[in-house]
């Protein structure tokens, strides 16, 4: 087992420095001299309404990471969680993504692809 590991081991860091990358200087948050450079942001709301004896409480949190692919180009991807609180003991909370790949060749002309959806996070718990 140590033998497998060690020769994987080898062969990644070869082919890593065969293709002229050198490990201690990357980093995928800030990558020097390369393509893929993105951009992070995120927003997070929470909110309260009360009223006829209830009260209800929201809160939603989503990341993006958006990138340059090409001059023309763009591309993000979003990742979240929303949770829906009932002070009464109901609670409930669904896990947002989407992706978003965008074509603008000119000012005038945008062709535009996304998709986004949400799962109950029970569906990844098991709860």
């Amino acid at each position: 087992m140590r033998i497998v590991l060690i020769a994987l081991l080898l062969s990644v860091s070869s082919a890593v420095l065969a293709v002229g990358l050198e490990p201690t200087n990357f980093s995928l948050v800030e990558p020097t001299g390369s393509w893929f450079n993105p951009d992070f942001s995120g927003y997070t709301s929470f909110s309260m309404v009360t009223g006829g004896g209830k009260t209800l409480g929201t809160g939603i949190t989503v990341g993006t990471m958006s990138f340059l692919l090409h001059p023309n180009w763009h591309a993000s991807v979003d990742i979240g969680y929303a949770r829906l609180y009932d002070f009464h003991g109901f609670s409930t909370g669904r896990i947002l993504g989407g992706l978003d790949l965008r074509w603008q060749p000119s000012d005038d002309f945008t062709l535009q692809f996304h998709v986004s959806g949400s799962l109950p996070d029970s569906t990844l718990t098991g709860f």
